[in-house]
């Protein structure tokens, strides 16, 4: 499947403001399909680079053009039987547009894109240029919490907040030390990165509440992302990547992964 280019917005905020910007959004989004009842859904991501992070290095560089590739799916680990998506998802400053090829019966073989290629003429050809124009392979996994709703009236409208981001070498499985182990945080408790996204345009009254809060954007185009990475305080958190917080290695998973 590919999707149209569609606008995203990116912001770090305190937890708090989830609060404040749910009670004024509430009446025009409900909570999105694919979510519990909290309207919350476990999302884990294996990202793949080059042998020198070039998709990283392009993400702390600032490029306004960029890709990512990863292989993603909406639980705690990758599942035998389970149902995941390799996307790729291409930056044109804060547009996106996204491949997205559905695997409905993951095998850990799929991890290994060097050992097979989507059933899909249009993904396949964007697949295979970047995989071997990048010689991909697994750089780091991340593992967050996502909670989601979407536009009551205005459907292509999606409002999330993700929080408990952590960082897994390729392979690692999650466990609950790792998910109380803060050299693992990519970001710190008090922190959530809220997200907007449309493919009419984000709606005006969201824009104007994001700037009224004068939240911290990040991948602005006017703004170095190296500049944004200060919401997080501690170094060591700022190197873990991930595409939209994008490829936070730590420094030993750069030698290693």
């Amino acid at each position: 499947m590919i999707r149209p280019y569609r606008q995203e917005l990116k912001f770090v905020v305190h937890h708090s403001a989830k609060t404040l910007i749910l009670e004024r959004w509430r009446r025009y989004l409900r909570k999105a399909p694919f979510t519990n009842r909290h309207a919350v859904t476990p999302i884990l991501s294996q990202y793949y680079d080059s042998p020198d992070l070039a998709f990283y290095r392009e993400k702390l560089d600032g490029v306004p053009l960029r890709n990512k590739v990863r292989l993603r799916v909406y639980d705690l680990e990758f599942r035998q039987g389970a149902t995941a998506f390799l996307e790729i998802k291409h930056r044109d400053n804060d547009r996106v547009k996204k491949f997205r090829y559905k695997i409905p019966d993951f095998r850990e073989s799929h991890l290994d894109l060097d050992r097979w290629l989507p059933d899909c003429v249009a993904l396949e050809g964007a697949f295979h240029i970047l995989f071997q124009r990048c010689r991909l392979r697994p750089s780091v996994q991340v593992y967050y919490q996502r909670e989601a709703y979407e536009g009551v009236v205005e459907s292509d409208v999606r409002v999330t907040f993700d929080t408990n981001l952590t960082g897994l070498y390729p392979g690692e499985r999650l466990t609950s030390c790792l998910l109380n182990d803060r050299s693992r945080q990519l970001m710190p408790d008090t922190l959530q990165i809220l997200e907007v996204k449309a493919t009419h345009g984000i709606p005006t009254g969201c824009r104007r509440e994001c700037s009224r809060r004068s939240f911290r954007q990040l991948q602005s185009p006017s703004t170095s992302p190296r500049s944004s990475c200060s919401a997080c305080p501690s170094t060591t958190r700022q190197e873990f990547t991930h595409g939209t917080r994008d490829a936070v290695l730590p420094r030993q998973a750069v030698s290693t992964g």
